[in-house]
């Protein structure tokens, strides 16, 4: 008999340090969620069920599906310090390895064991940063803020731009993620979906392990702690199963992730057994476990189906979002910018006369207003320093890289 959770579970990730001893905020998270969202909670019986149905093949084969599923994201960037205000470069490395390890594109496959390589699969999920933000502007799909206060992703209040954090968007159609200080060793953690969403529906990641560049620190400095996180937010909990240290009898409903006692750190060697009966021992290198970045390498095929599955059932409203279009140049007839990379002179043709266009850096900086004064105008932009650029009219919206 499978045991049934009966309670919120809130997957956290933990920045570990020499010694193996974990400091995990789970349980305090779990707690208040269970104080003060007893919809949510319910909700959460319903997750279990599904997964329970899942795992027993009892759900109709047209619920699992192969079709390529986007969705749409939002970074909040909320820092104490300037060091912690990361780059658009430091987060667009993070967007490419969700891209690269949701789809099973990473070089690294022959460090898994042959015995469990053959369960790997593509989850034919795409994620992108929103270019169009809930009030229907053009945007890069990044928000940042300053804040006072000490270790707001462990407060509960990131997501309250009344208490210093920043104001989700609209969590049906966007995975929102705030990166911002988290208390002690915590890195990240995220909220499971229930059929009655969390006001703090998303994902909480530390600058720290973030993304493979910046303030990046090893182990964690290959962006693979927000793979297992997004893993948490469609549904997959922890190869233990509920809570921490679950033991050899509980489940995570997989049935092709052999079952295990606690976490593994570091990078084990194969085989590493934690339970009798085990055949090939722990699935370390799974993505939902605790190992490091580098030895972080794969979820299952039965994982894929699950993610995908709960897309459907719990988090639709993604695929009716409008939050990612796809388009560089929104209604291209009325603007075209060339040379594009440009250095320091940019032609605009204009479809008409007496248009302003902003020019935004990437992190939200307004940096030149252009005034059209022929359908074709030249501009000096000898004093924006390289890098990307976003340029924005009445109606259009374009991306400028300047050489």
């Amino acid at each position: 008999m499978k045991k049934r959770l009966i309670f919120v579970t809130i997957g956290v990730l933990v920045l570990i340090g020499s010694v193996h001893s974990q400091r995990c905020d789970t349980e305090n998270e779990t707690f208040r969620a269970i104080q003060s969202e007893h919809a949510y909670t319910k909700g959460l019986f319903e997750l279990d069920s599904l997964a329970e149905a899942f795992e027993t093949w009892t759900l109709e084969s047209s619920a699992r599906g192969d079709t390529i599923m986007f969705i749409p994201v939002v970074v909040h960037v909320i820092y104490r310090h300037d060091v912690q205000n990361i780059s658009y470069d430091q987060i667009k490395s993070q967007i490419d390895v969700l891209n690269r390890d949701f789809n099973w594109a990473g070089g690294d496959h022959g460090k898994i064991p042959e015995v469990f390589r053959s369960l790997g699969q593509a989850c034919r999920i795409q994620f992108r940063l929103a270019d169009r933000d809930p009030h229907g502007n053009f945007t890069h799909g990044i928000t940042r803020k300053q804040t006072d206060i000490e270790d707001i992703g462990s407060q509960a209040i990131y997501h309250r731009s009344s208490k210093g954090g920043t104001d989700p968007w609209s969590q049906p159609h966007y995975l929102n993620i705030w990166v911002c200080e988290l208390e002690g060793n915590a890195i990240g953690f995220s909220i499971l979906p229930s059929n009655n969403m969390s006001e703090r529906d998303g994902v909480v990641m530390d600058p720290n392990a973030f993304g493979t560049t910046g303030t990046v620190r090893p182990p964690y400095n290959g962006g693979r702690t927000l793979v297992h996180e997004v893993g948490h937010y469609l549904g997959l909990r922890h190869p233990w199963g509920k809570g921490d240290g679950g033991g050899c009898s509980t489940t995570d409903h997989m049935s092709d992730t052999p079952k295990q006692e606690k976490e593994n750190f570091g990078c084990e060697t194969f085989p590493h057994f934690s339970c009798g009966g085990q055949t090939d021992g722990d699935m370390f290198m799974n993505f939902m476990d605790y190992a490091n970045d580098s030895c972080m390498l794969l979820f299952t095929k039965q994982q894929v189906q699950f993610m995908r599955l709960v897309l459907r059932r719990n988090r639709a409203a993604l695929f009716h979002s409008d939050g990612y279009t796809g388009l560089s140049k929104m209604n291209e007839r009325s603007l075209r910018i060339y040379p594009n990379p440009a250095n320091d002179r940019l032609q605009i043709e204009f479809l008409h006369h007496d248009q302003l266009v902003n020019v935004w850096s990437v992190e939200g900086k307004l940096m030149k207003v252009l005034r059209a004064s022929a359908s074709i105008t030249e501009f000096d932009i000898s004093n924006l320093e390289s890098g990307m650029y976003f340029l924005e009219s009445e109606d259009s919206h374009l991306k400028l890289m300047v050489q």
